[in-house]
């Protein structure tokens, strides 16, 4: 198993992006049942914003993305009350938003790796041995 992160799962859709072939064999991993993807419930809400505000799709395309995401029999899990207070100390001890410390967190407790593509959030947690960025 492993968690995946909406930064990884874009890439399905903007496949001229770096990682891209990456994140596809993952994907098809995935399809297969060679691998599992987990996510916390906020993923589809972190890929709802992106199509929606980041990025130039029509309408049509944007839902048309947010289907195709969305349609991937994931292991979608739920944060409690204690792993938020971890998520939100976290957050605050390595300047990283609550979002990504939810997937980070989420790693910890299924005892998988976490995959990213986000550089930034990586760096900061590169030592701690869960996080992985998309190559």
């Amino acid at each position: 198993m492993i968690v995946l992160d909406s930064s990884v799962a874009l890439k399905w859709i903007f496949a001229d992006e770096e990682g891209a072939g990456h994140a596809e064999r993952i994907r098809e991993d995935h399809i297969s049942g060679k691998s599992e993807i987990a996510v916390p419930a906020l993923f589809f809400y972190e890929i709802a914003n992106v199509l929606a505000t980041k990025v130039k799709l029509s309408a049509e395309e944007a839902l048309e993305a947010f289907q195709l995401i969305s349609a991937f029999e994931f292991n979608v899990h739920d944060l409690d009350n204690s792993e938020y207070m971890e998520t939100m100390a976290f957050a605050m001890r390595h300047k990283v938003s609550a979002y990504d410390a939810g997937y980070y967190i989420l790693a910890s407790r299924l005892g998988c790796r976490f995959l990213t593509a986000d550089r930034k959030f990586w760096e900061k947690v590169k030592g701690f041995g869960v996080a992985v960025l998309l190559g």
